[in-house]
């Protein structure tokens, strides 16, 4: 007999699987135990279902919340707003920065300028570098100061004044300084290894000039003429071995009223000399076949006896 039909000869109604009723079901039904056990499980997974939805949806809303409070940390933090990020305002032409900025890679710019009336400041702790070059192509200029020189690369190196006007020119070909003086202040003075081309040398007000080669000789050349002028005082040329002055077409001129050769090797005498006392302090100047000068009396022959004056 089915459960219906038990419920209708009672009299009374029970409810279908697991409705709960006030009457206990009768003990004629063999699967009881089933349906109680098949009712306990569908409850249990019903309410795991709503717990497991209900936990998702309060972790999410934990989430949106957390993201929520790291947004406004964010932009409290780092002050944004619609015009810029903290000190960095964007303006028309570019950026506009208040304080200091750390770059730490590299920054990329056509041009930086300071704010008016204000300096700018560039610091590192290493070198700083300035490189300008062309998509695609090797360096072309490049400046690099670190912390005790300063290197820069390029084809040519250039300064102007205010004016706009070229100071200094370097190249691989020439050095040039377009300046009305060129002083060098310094005991070493100015040392060049090759040559120097100047259409003038002087030295400044209350200093001498030196001209001076430690190892090597010193030659002054010009096409037309070499004027070595000393207005106050004297010119001394100083040799360790010989000075030579060489004149291929014309001659070697010594205008003054005074000229002082001393040192001089004295001949001996070869004839009586004059039996004046004042004479012997007159001497005529002789020369030897090699070129040498020697002194010998003035009423004497221009020779000498002593072989080794003239060699």
């Amino acid at each position: 007999m089915s459960i219906e039909d038990t419920s209708g000869s009672t009299g009374m109604v029970h409810g279908w699987g697991c409705t709960p009723t006030e009457d206990p079901p009768p003990i004629t039904i063999a699967n009881n135990d089933h349906t109680n056990t098949k009712c306990w499980s569908n409850t249990f997974i019903k309410g795991w279902r709503r717990t497991a939805l209900y936990a998702i949806i309060v972790l999410l809303m934990m989430l949106v919340f957390l993201n929520i409070a790291l947004t406004l940390w964010i932009i409290g933090t780092m002050r944004l707003s619609m015009k810029g990020i903290g000190p960095i305002k964007i303006v028309k032409d570019g950026i506009h920065l208040e304080g200091q900025a750390w770059i730490l890679d590299n920054l990329v710019a056509s041009s930086i300028t300071s704010q008016i009336a204000q300096p700018i400041t560039i610091r590192s702790h290493r070198n700083f570098t300035v490189l300008v070059s062309e998509p695609g192509l090797s360096e072309q200029a490049k400046l690099v100061i670190k912390r005790d020189s300063v290197e820069c690369s390029g084809r040519m190196f250039e300064v102007r004044d205010a004016h706009g006007n070229s100071v200094f020119h370097a190249s691989k070909d020439e050095v040039r300084v377009h300046a009305n003086t060129m002083t060098v202040n310094g005991v070493g003075g100015l040392s060049v290894r090759n040559a120097v081309q100047a259409s003038l040398v002087n030295a400044p007000p209350g200093s001498d000039l030196m001209l001076e080669s430690l190892t090597r000789r010193l030659d002054l050349q010009a096409p037309q003429s070499i004027l070595l002028e000393s207005r106050a005082g004297n010119i001394d040329i100083i040799s360790h071995s010989d000075i030579k002055l060489n004149s291929v077409v014309g001659a070697i001129r010594i205008n003054s009223s005074n000229i002082i050769i001393g040192n001089l090797k004295e001949a001996s005498v070869v004839a009586d000399s004059s039996k004046n006392t004042w004479s012997k302090k007159i001497y005529q100047l002789c020369a030897c076949a090699t070129g040498k000068l020697f002194l010998a009396a003035s009423d004497a022959l221009c020779e000498t006896q002593d072989d080794k004056l003239c060699r």
